[in-house]
């Protein structure tokens, strides 16, 4: 979605495609009730399938533990990125991976 070619490719793939200035964002609460959302539309690269699993990943995984506030650690989240970017694409179990690091980095 960050590209032309990529919006079109989404598009034939089908399924629900949110296009726009916010096609490519992550979004939640914070606080109870205060919406946050960022987007990730100009980044020098773009990401493959797998780095997009391992970021949801990541946010499901912290969620889960109650440990959402270490995404705004910058040292942490380097750490993180740093050890899941050279992720493969063949990588069977990503969620696997993000929850090991996590647990090697602590909560």
């Amino acid at each position: 979605m960050a590209t032309r070619a990529g919006g079109v490719l989404t598009e034939l793939g089908g399924g629900y495609v949110d296009g726009g200035r916010s096609g490519c964002s992550v979004s939640g609460v914070v606080d109870r009730y205060e919406p946050w959302s960022v987007n990730y539309t100009h980044h020098e690269r773009t990401y493959t399938s797998m780095h997009m699993a391992l970021a949801c990943d990541l946010f499901a995984k912290t969620s889960e533990a109650n440990v959402l506030h270490r995404l705004g650690d910058p040292e942490w989240l380097d750490a993180v990125v740093t050890r899941l970017a050279p992720t493969p694409r063949w990588t069977p179990f990503p969620g696997r991976r993000v929850s090991e690091i996590i647990d090697l980095l602590g909560t």
